[in-house]
């Protein structure tokens, strides 16, 4: 039995194809980097005193974003099921 031996036929194919690859790998790194960047800690940190409410909390922290996105944000950073926070509770607020 005889083995077959693979012959480049067409090399400009096969450099395009190198091409192609190596530019979407990049494409793909650099996106997975992009969005991990996004997700890093990028939170203040803050003890709940007497009386706070996540309402408040956010009309001081939120920016220019929505006030129930900003309070929904705050609950998915910190795994909230609801809004009730507690004096001594220490959470995040992201920035």
């Amino acid at each position: 039995m005889m083995k077959k031996k693979y012959v480049l036929k067409n090399r400009k194919r096969f450099n395009l194809f190198l091409v192609t690859l190596t530019v979407l790998l990049s494409v793909l790194i650099f996106t997975v980097a992009a969005n991990g960047a996004d997700t890093g800690d990028n939170c203040e940190t803050v003890a709940v005193k007497r009386g706070d409410t996540l309402w408040d909390l956010a009309k001081v922290y939120r920016g220019n974003t929505d006030i129930r996105q900003y309070i929904e944000r705050i609950k998915e950073v910190n795994g909230m099921e609801d809004s009730t926070i507690y004096e001594g509770d220490i959470i995040k607020l992201p920035l």
